[in-house]
């Protein structure tokens, strides 16, 4: 047979090259760096193997080390062309399809020759499953088939450009996170002396938010938005945070109650005349505007959160049953993460004695806010152009979206696990409302060391996360709670008595105990996320994920009303904790126990959460439904919902905060 002339070969290798080279260019744009690299070094050995000779480039041409890029030779031509091959050259070809698959990297491990360059005898043989289209790359086992996957595609890799948008909600997320609640006990405490009732009051309507979930996932999954479901709603939700932080930030600040901080020092019995003169006594009263914008700047971010949330399940969902649980720790720690530089920033900048710290530096509350205000602006336009989503083509039918999760409801399994999330949510959320005058009052923590201790369970929440997430993924999620609770409770109640009955007033005796009350918060967090997606159905990803996470989010603020209720009874005010008799130490102890008991009497509640995912699943598919049960179950939800909301907000204004709904004062 006449041998093709070297220049004919050439034309068509260099015609092919070109052809390559904009497939490469144009994948390039949306792919990892390694994989633009290996096609590039492809065609480079394309256009070796021509100067020397070898024919057979040819069809290394057709291949794109790129995933998805199609076969430059239509089928048939190629089966003609791999006729011409001696078998010298085709075991060449079968080394050099081994090493351009290698190329590949991370993208599979399946080590097998492209499609393109099987012989036809092998093409034909075995068909494979049609593989999805990628969402970002993943492993292989994540494919279609994976074992014990929820959904059909592959699991994307959350270090990918194209998830650099999604990351980013959740480093904004833990930044404003981290520094609103933090700024309680600097700012509202010892800044405005605000009492225990109305700080605790703060920490509900910080919290309050997070009950709002699943009607934002609603709105995500049902109303798009200029054709997209998720990032207008990020868009819109980082815009009304921005705004709430820019106008504390611009609001004119009060000064501070204590003209002299060493005052706080003193017992109220023991103030002169003219020590009394000199209280800003309006100061208290002027928190309730800024604990109102610290709720909506909450509200704000929580719609980037939610629509964030919708594409995690969707991710995780992919993965297979062995694994699953990889991508929510993964978000989970980077939010974390940078809830430990939301900290640093408070402990640093209100650090000045007015705001309980102990250096001669600082920044004002407001100028902590327009800080936070600048880190969180450049998300916006992050995430317009780095979160990828398909347009809408059909604006999902709302009337059978809500028919479907009213169908949700009314199963066992999600009303089951709805029970469980709010009444444990409820009796471990139970607390004591001196907790904060004792911190500022009795042990004198400086701000810094408040922001440390923070710091430092953050620290122990990733460690915890990433733990749970490579070790725990099969533990018994009963067992982990109870573990996690009894062992805590009994370190948290030797340090609490001593530090009450003035045995030991340290410090960091003090603040080492919620450092290590991050372990089972940590858990109990992880877990519900973990059962979230295993009962999270397709389609309505974002209500259900709100609605679960919601009720766990609920517990704590109606908590917090009813601890305020419970302690109103006894000698737990600032004035109270200032003289710091006897009678108030035993006030303040039987308050604490029984925040102990109400603890302990959540884990009563365990039976009602599925020991592991296969229990989930088992309960999902065979639990049954009771329209009578998804009645009481929202019925229940909307009063505690309405409740918290009621009393904590009217906690917080002059004209309201004596209420006994509220709380009351003292007499």
């Amino acid at each position: 047979m006449q041998q093709p002339s070297r220049v004919g070969l050439t034309s068509a290798f260099a015609r092919l090259l070109r052809r390559q080279y904009r497939r490469a260019e144009h994948r390039c744009a949306r792919r990892i760096e390694h994989e633009c690299l290996a096609s590039a070094v492809l065609a480079s050995v394309c256009i070796t193997s021509v100067a020397f000779g070898h024919t057979k480039c040819t069809q290394m041409a057709t291949f794109s080390p790129v995933k998805g890029v199609p076969p430059a030779m239509p089928r048939d031509e190629e089966r003609a062309s791999s006729t011409t091959a001696t078998e010298d050259e085709e075991a060449e070809l079968e080394q050099m399809d081994e090493h351009s698959s290698l190329r590949q990297g991370a993208a599979s491990d399946d080590h097998s020759p492209p499609s393109s360059l099987q012989k036809p005898q092998q093409q034909t043989a075995k068909k494979k499953p049609k593989k999805l289209p990628d969402d970002g790359g993943g492993d292989d086992d994540a494919r279609p088939d994976a074992k014990g996957a929820l959904r059909q595609g592959t699991a994307p890799r959350l270090l990918s450009m194209e998830s650099v948008g999604l990351i980013s909600q959740y480093a904004a997320v833990g930044l404003v996170y981290g520094v609103l609640p933090s700024t309680i006990t600097p700012f509202l405490t010892y800044y405005l002396n605000m009492e225990g009732t109305a700080t605790t009051s703060a920490r509900a309507l910080i919290s309050i938010p997070w009950s709002f979930k699943v009607f934002i996932g609603v709105l995500s999954d049902c109303v798009p938005l200029f054709g997209y479901r998720r990032r207008p709603y990020m868009v819109l939700g980082w815009s009304v945070t921005v705004l709430c932080l820019l106008a504390m930030s611009a609001t004119t600040l009060e000064e501070p109650y204590f003209p002299d901080p060493e005052m706080r020092k003193i017992k109220p019995t023991d103030y002169s005349l003219e020590m009394v003169q000199s209280l800003n006594k309006s100061a208290p009263s002027s928190g309730a505007k800024y604990i109102v914008l610290m709720m909506f700047a909450t509200l704000g971010y929580l719609f980037a959160d939610v629509a964030a949330d919708a594409v995690v399940v969707e991710y995780a969902q992919r993965e297979p049953e062995e694994t699953r649980g990889r991508t929510q720790t993964a978000i989970y720690t980077v939010r974390t993460l940078f809830n430990v530089v939301a900290q640093a920033i408070t402990g640093f900048g209100l650090s000045a004695p007015d705001y309980g710290g102990s250096f001669e530096f600082g920044i004002s509350f407001p100028d902590t806010m327009l800080l936070l205000a600048v880190f969180c602006l450049p998300v916006i336009p992050m995430t317009w152009m780095f979160v990828r989503e398909e347009v809408v083509k059909e604006r999902p039918a709302f009337r059978k979206y809500i028919g479907d999760l009213w169908a949700a409801i009314q199963s066992r399994a999600v009303y089951q696990v709805i029970a469980y999330s709010f009444l444990s949510g409820v009796f471990s959320g139970f607390t004591y409302v001196a907790q904060d005058p004792m911190t500022s009052y009795w042990v004198h923590a400086t701000s810094f060391n408040l922001s440390l201790s923070s710091i430092f369970g953050s620290f122990v929440t990733v460690v915890t996360l990433t733990l749970t997430g490579k070790y725990g993924l099969h533990w018994n999620w009963r067992t982990m709670q109870v573990v996690t609770m009894v062992s805590v409770l009994a370190l948290d109640a030797m340090c609490t008595m001593l530090v009450t009955w003035d045995i030991v007033r340290k410090q960091w005796f003090w603040l080492g105990v919620p450092i290590v009350e991050a372990v089972p918060d940590a858990m109990g967090f992880i877990i519900s996320t973990y059962v979230v997606v295993e009962l999270a159905g397709h389609g309505n990803e974002g209500a259900i994920y709100g609605l679960l996470t919601t009720v766990s989010n609920l517990g704590g603020p109606f908590a917090l009303t009813l601890t305020k209720n419970v302690n109103a009874a006894f000698k737990v005010y600032n004035e109270d904790i200032l003289n710091d008799t006897n009678e108030v130490r035993r006030d303040v102890t039987i308050t604490i126990l029984i925040s102990y008991a109400m603890k302990l009497l959540a884990l009563l509640f365990l039976p009602l959460l599925p020991r592991q995912k296969a229990e989930a699943q088992a309960l999902k598919r065979s639990g049954g439904s009771s329209r009578r049960m998804g009645v009481f179950t929202i019925s229940y939800l909307s009063f505690a919902l309405v409740w918290a909301i009621l009393t904590n907000l009217l906690g917080i204004f002059e004209s309201t905060r004596c209420w006994v709904i509220t709380g009351g004062c003292k007499e």
